[in-house]
């Protein structure tokens, strides 16, 4: 039986709709191993259990770890999860409704297992391990095929009395906007996603305006990356673009500065990759749009950690589950 005050190790679990991805980490949060398979998202929720349950006997086996000498099992997934450790809807799982997810993992691996939102996962990997040491009060906004976050105030995770606390995603930024996926209209995703940053490139090559996307994509599978490579390469309809999205990714976090009055906004996911060609247009907004009290002090950075952020996470996830403070910056 694990004693979990004194089992030296922990596993987090990143589950997304194409891979879950298992680390085994020491409490501290350093990385011994990570085995990876896909999640089998498009089957029934038993056969996506069944990979994770695969994913952390191998981990343990392949670091010649003891079961009992791991304290407890911490996964980030991207979906709504109830206190009550269900998930009542995944946009990355279509058949999960009122998963029991917590009862589903304990009972295939013998060990605690602790739930949360993959974007509140990687916004406890930055405030600990990441671009968060240091600080009592962050936002934390992701990029990347939508927009998820999370807020710390006072060095604590914000989850709100269901826990969903950080659905940033579907704030309006503009009543007249695109239909959000959401049902609403003008949500910030809308504006900054993934989708959204092709299509305004298309939209622009669509029109006739030069660039070296279309000779060197003929106009096909585009991507933010391209684009932004593009971008750093003097391009101009690229430039435009990425000025584009980051004038609306800096409306959005103006207005969480103004919520929130937070000393750092970490920005991290596949979009924010595109570096200064982002971050400058975004800070130029900020400083346009949000209140000067406000925002004065607050430092607009990118996250640290990349992919790792919410296996860490998930590591602090369990940490803090089982009773143990972990100060941010405890790594």
């Amino acid at each position: 039986m694990t004693d979990t005050n004194s089992a030296p190790y922990v596993v987090g679990i990143d589950l997304g709709g194409t891979n879950a991805r298992a680390v085994l980490a020491r409490r501290d949060g350093s990385i011994l191993g990570e085995v990876s398979h896909p999640s089998e998202s498009a089957g029934p929720a038993e056969g996506t259990f069944d990979v994770l349950a695969r994913v952390v006997a191998e981990v343990i086996a392949e670091q010649g770890v003891k079961r009992e000498e791991v304290a407890g099992i911490g996964v980030g997934l991207p979906g709504i999860i109830t206190p009550q450790n269900h998930c009542i809807w995944s946009p990355n799982f279509p058949h999960w409704r009122d998963v029991p997810i917590k009862e589903m993992l304990d009972s295939r691996t013998s060990l605690p297992s602790f739930f949360l939102n993959d974007a509140r996962c990687a916004t406890l990997g930055e405030l600990h391990f990441g671009a968060g040491r240091g600080v009592g009060s962050m936002v934390f906004v992701g990029l990347g095929t939508g927009i998820g976050g999370g807020f710390v105030i006072n060095g604590k995770l914000l989850l709100g009395r269901n826990g969903s606390v950080g659905e940033i995603a579907h704030h309006t930024v503009d009543p007249s906007g695109p239909q959000c996926g959401c049902g609403n209209f003008g949500c910030w995703e809308v504006f900054c996603g993934r989708d959204r940053i092709v299509r305004r490139a298309m939209a622009k090559l669509q029109l006739g305006t030069e660039s070296t996307l279309l000779t060197a994509t003929g106009g096909r599978d585009l991507s933010p990356r391209a684009i932004a490579e593009a971008a750093n390469d003097g391009d101009a309809l690229a430039k435009e673009v990425m000025d584009e999205v980051g004038y609306y990714v800096g409306v959005g976090v103006a207005n969480l500065i103004n919520m929130l009055n937070p000393e750092r906004v970490v920005i991290g996911g596949g979009v924010a990759q595109a570096g200064e060609l982002l971050f400058g247009p975004i800070r130029r907004t900020v400083r346009a749009r949000a209140v000067p009290f406000q925002a004065m002090g607050c430092e607009i950075v990118p996250a640290q950690l990349g992919s790792d952020a919410g296996v860490q996470g998930a590591v602090v996830l369990v940490l803090d589950r089982l009773g143990e403070h972990v100060a941010p910056g405890a790594a």
